[in-house]
């Protein structure tokens, strides 16, 4: 399907060309999902084998990117099995010690993309509390990541399934000076526009808080400020640098094999090591109006200007959602201390506006979300069935092992 190369049509040069497309795409995801299982899977056995990730974590995230991952190629355009996705030393790999996660990506929904999943790895293991040393990290990963295009046209992985944007927010409370920990998320990390409304409705009615979940919600509907959050939650975004270098790779990145059956399977090919140089780290970023709207009581770091850039991008797609969901999950005062209006009004069937309590208001939206979810995911391969399933990382039948057991 991807590896026999654009089919040839003479008399149809626009044919042609969208049939290279296409197949260029399906090349680009199939790289991108090999060099994102390869370095991710490394870095967490390295995390585990230096005492800085616990090896049941290290189980659940590993059974987690495999299962969005292999989704992720299950659903797109033309639709890709876990045998095209997962690098072929790793086939048989995942196949002895994971086979739930092989049963479940085409039936069971992943609540997260898999950047974010990798994300918290990269938190977990090296601490919240230095935000630099978190970026530092991701660029080294994002690095790795990186691969040549095999005819040298472009660059191969132009990261399908990074998130090009990562945020970290934390409360400080005016009253008593006390400060939370730092709370990171990021951008949705996958490319098509079906794609990403799939993980933004996900997001929205399964994952993110429900006070994140109603404001981007509310925000098609909307630009009245719904939520308020009391003084202050603070916010700021990186977004990633590419230089303009060449896409060759080169053997001085690569990392050092390991061995284990996970991680040396992993090891085995430098084709996703590959560090050119062409990710140059993060620079912090203004909020986007967007964001502007979702968290109005927010304090961004740096503030908006002015002129502030337009956000062609759906709400939900930024990662300071992601992130603000986790602050509140997480400080349980902070989130009952969320100012919420009674009633909100709201457009029913588009012929009058109604008053209704904010719980319902959440329930009646997540239902249109719930209802875009299931026609959205009915154009793809997905077996959906009378409700939505979602995979459970944290459960199994006790036969998957963790790197270095």
């Amino acid at each position: 399907m991807y590896g026999k190369g654009p089919m040839k049509d003479k008399s149809q040069s626009g044919k042609r060309t969208f049939i290279k497309t296409d197949t260029f795409r399906t090349q680009n995801l199939v790289k991108s999902s090999c060099a994102f299982v390869e370095v991710a899977l490394k870095y967490i056995y390295s995390a585990v084998q230096e005492k800085r990730l616990s090896s049941d974590k290290a189980k659940s995230y590993i059974k987690e990117i495999l299962h969005t991952i292999l989704f992720l190629g299950y659903i797109d355009f033309p639709s890709v099995e876990y045998n095209e996705v997962l690098p072929k030393q790793l086939i048989s790999v995942v196949t002895r010690n994971y086979e739930d996660v092989l049963q479940n990506y085409k039936s069971h929904l992943p609540t997260r993309p898999p950047y974010s999943v990798l994300l918290d790895v990269v938190v977990e293991s090296t601490g919240d509390a230095n935000v630099e040393a978190v970026l530092d990290q991701l660029t080294d990963l994002n690095q790795k990541m990186f691969i040549p295009f095999s005819e040298n046209e472009w660059c191969g992985n132009d990261f399908f399934l990074n998130s090009t944007v990562v945020s970290f927010c934390y409360f400080s409370d005016f009253v008593t000076s006390k400060r939370t920990r730092n709370y990171f998320g990021g951008s949705v990390s996958c490319k098509g526009i079906l794609q990403r409304e799939v993980f933004i409705d996900i997001s929205c009615i399964a994952t993110w808080n429900k006070a994140v979940s109603l404001a981007v919600c509310l925000a098609n509907m909307s630009k009245t400020k719904h939520i308020q959050f009391p003084p202050y939650v603070h916010s700021t975004a990186y977004h990633m640098i590419i230089g303009n270098v060449g896409c060759s790779g080169s053997e001085e990145h690569q990392s050092t094999k390991v061995n284990t059956s996970l991680a040396a399977a992993a090891g085995n090919t430098g084709t996703a090591l590959a560090g050119d140089g062409r990710i140059k780290g993060y620079y912090s970023k203004p909020p986007c109006q967007k964001c502007l709207e979702l968290f109005p009581d927010t304090r961004f770091t740096p503030e908006c200007s002015e002129h502030r850039y337009p956000a062609p991008w759906e709400y939900g797609n930024c990662a300071e959602c992601e992130a603000v969901s986790k602050l509140l999950n997480a400080e349980t005062e902070l989130n009952k201390r969320i100012s919420l209006p009674k009633y909100i009004p709201i457009n029913l069937n588009y012929t009058f506006t109604e008053l209704i309590p904010h719980s319902d208001v959440h329930k009646i939206l997540c239902s249109e979300r719930k209802e875009r979810l299931e026609n959205n995911l009915r154009k793809t391969n997905f077996e959906v069935g009378e409700h939505f399933m979602f995979y459970n990382p944290s459960s199994d039948d006790g036969t998957a092992l963790v790197p270095g057991q």
